[in-house]
């Protein structure tokens, strides 16, 4: 009995404690608990056979969903309207999807050759396959191993050339370094000084806010609208929609000593539907533009034309929309749906689900990139919601049309309530401003709103719960591409490959008569 509690015990722990370095209800987070978490469930990973080491994977799961995403079953009940037990049984459950890039490593440990898996050599080329898995797999809430070491920032310079991958490499490796030199009862000191000249590269390089010489005046409207009187509107509620129009339009030309350039709305923030360039202004834009002289990007819905009018699945995409001098201009479509929130993967059994969970959306995809530019020129892209988790795919978004000076993230975290959640997503969100160097405009209806910069700071919060505007005068980035953007992880794949290169030789070096 022993033997079986106590290793799946460990693990608990372990992910309990890994989430522990991200913000949770304790905190902003602890960056070295880092390399206490992941060495203690990978000690246990690591000795267990097949079988036994998927119920560990479970049990880690279970306690960073415990400790980290508490929240998950607060949101099925505010979300699907469940009961409670229910939704904690699914909060359970998600134990099975939260990091599944562990399931095939499971699977890796148990194909690879009977080698020597804790050698110098052995070590990094399970480090490269953790970190290849990590960023190749899909996850439900995006974040990677190397994201703790935001807390660091601003001294972080290599970022820009390597993104967050470096860093997930550098403590995968480290991590399971630590398990082979205890278990072994030797001393790789080359491992140590590797780690300490990564440590030193980066704080002698810390990040800049290094921009042009141009600014954009952006008023990032903050609503606080409930959930329930968004979809009261959404469903055709008369008084629910003036609500939500009339607190808008107030926010947005509220009188003080700030002329807005650009306007911003959070996430599915305009209950009715646009139609493209056939879309007819409604007077709430129209008046709001006229009266401050500004332009307009909000999150909204758009139809998707070619669907006929009897067609209610997936004919409506979550978009950001831009207007300009009175006019529709354009809309991204959002790409990255979520599962069980904005899509469902069961085919034509879809309209029976959402017959049961009305409150779960079937969104079209999108799958085009238009550009979108201010009317002087400057150019931005506007991933909504978990699309900035995603940093293959916002390479692929800022690199569609390039040059551009600033990202806009529409963000709907209402559904999360009081919870960590946004202070988790906010402080994801950031590692794009670092690799990217873009100011992020993060719009969001309930909270937290703020301008991220490319140092890792911010502007003052709008905090969960307020109804309030930010008007900020937010520097633009030159447009200059970062070594990363153009070359995305090749760089990182090239310093394993030197590392693992180095390794086989010191090892063939000592095998020498």
């Amino acid at each position: 009995m022993k033997s079986f509690v106590l290793p799946h015990l460990t693990t608990f722990i372990a992910g309990a404690l890994y989430a522990l370095a991200y913000p949770s209800e304790f905190g902003e987070g602890w960056f070295p608990l880092l390399f206490i978490a992941l060495p203690l469930f990978l000690w246990r990973l690591e000795e267990a056979p097949f079988k036994r080491s998927l119920g560990l994977i479970f049990f880690y799961n279970l306690g960073l969903g415990t400790v980290g995403y508490y929240w998950i079953p607060h949101t099925l009940r505010e979300f699907g309207q469940l009961p409670y037990i229910i939704s904690v049984v699914l909060g359970i459950a998600f134990a099975l999807i939260l990091q599944p890039h562990w399931w095939l490593y499971a699977l890796f440990k148990r194909k690879r050759p009977d080698l020597k898996w804790f050698s110098e050599s052995g070590i990094l080329l399970t480090a490269i396959c953790m970190t290849l898995l990590e960023r190749y797999f899909p996850q439900q809430f995006p974040s990677y191993v190397g994201s703790p070491w935001l807390h660091l920032a601003p001294y972080l310079g290599l970022t820009p050339w390597f993104g967050v991958v470096a860093f997930s490499f550098m403590t995968f490796w480290v991590s399971l370094e630590v398990v082979a030199q205890l278990k072994l009862k030797k001393l790789r000191i080359q491992v140590w000084v590797v780690l300490a000249g990564f440590v030193i590269l980066n704080a002698a390089s810390p990040l800049k806010m290094s921009y042009g010489d141009k600014k954009l005046s952006v008023r990032v409207v903050q609503p606080n609208i409930g959930n329930f009187i968004k979809i009261s509107s959404e469903q055709g509620d008369a008084a629910a929609f003036q609500q939500i129009s009339d607190r808008y339009y107030g926010l947005s030309t509220t009188l003080n000593n700030f002329k807005p350039e650009l306007i911003v709305w959070p996430e599915t923030a305009y209950p009715n539907s646009f139609y493209g360039t056939d879309t007819q202004l409604e007077s709430v834009f129209t008046r709001i533009m006229q009266d401050t002289g500004s332009e307009m990007l909000i999150g909204g819905y758009e139809m998707d034309i070619t669907k006929g009018p009897g067609d209610f699945i997936e004919s409506v995409f979550n978009s950001s929309i831009f207007m300009s001098d009175g006019q529709y201009k354009t809309a991204y479509h959002k790409n990255i749906l979520i599962p069980f929130g904005e899509t469902l993967p069961f085919g034509p059994f879809n309209r029976q689900v959402i017959s049961i969970v009305p409150a779960i959306s079937l969104f079209a995809r999108g799958d085009s990139i238009p550009l979108m530019q201010t009317r002087d020129q400057y150019r931005f892209v506007t991933p909504i919601c978990y699309e900035i988790l995603e940093s293959n795919y916002m390479r692929s978004l800022l690199n569609r049309h390039g040059k551009n000076q600033f990202i806009v993230n529409h963000t709907n975290d209402s559904w999360y309530g009081d919870t960590a959640e946004p202070l988790q997503h906010l402080f994801l969100s950031k590692w794009r401003a670092l690799e990217f160097l873009l100011p992020i405009v993060r719009s969001t209806n309930t909270g937290i709103t703020s301008i991220i910069y490319p140092d890792g700071s911010e502007s003052p919060r709008l905090p969960i719960g307020a109804e309030d505007i930010l008007d900020v005068e937010m520097p633009l980035s030159s447009g200059e591409e970062t070594k990363y953007q153009q070359w995305g992880v090749l760089p990182t794949l090239l310093m394993m490959f030197i590392f693992l290169l180095t390794s086989l030789w010191r090892e063939k070096k000592k095998i020498r008569p």
